[in-house]
């Protein structure tokens, strides 16, 4: 089902599980808006642009939005995107366990 720009601004998203950090809620939420005002035509947001965006986790002493959630509302903005591309003559769809987290830029080793 497509995605409206009404839907893209009032999405509610639940928390992360207790335990688990969740994305940051003001860079989905900053994020939700591009995307609307992409959908409103003011914008302009590509389909591999919202499959490579990344999130920082929340601050350690928020949970956050739920990934799993969040990463879901984006394959259907993905979709949306995709019918609206007038260059596109196909879409293949995202890989089911693509995320949207921040890579880190160093590793312990």
């Amino acid at each position: 089902m497509p995605v409206t720009a009404l839907e893209a601004r009032t999405r509610q998203f639940d928390r992360a599980p207790i335990g688990a950090r969740g994305y940051h809620e003001p860079a989905v939420d900053a994020f939700l808006e591009r995307v609307a005002a992409t959908l409103d035509g003011d914008d302009d947001l590509s389909v591999s642009d919202v499959h490579n965006v990344a999130f920082a986790k929340a601050p350690l002493s928020k949970r956050g939005y739920d990934p799993a959630a969040v990463d879901a509302f984006l394959r259907d903005v993905e979709g949306t995107l995709a019918g609206l591309s007038q260059s596109a003559d196909y879409y293949i769809a995202p890989a089911l366990e693509h995320t949207h987290t921040r890579k880190p830029l160093w590793r312990r080793r």
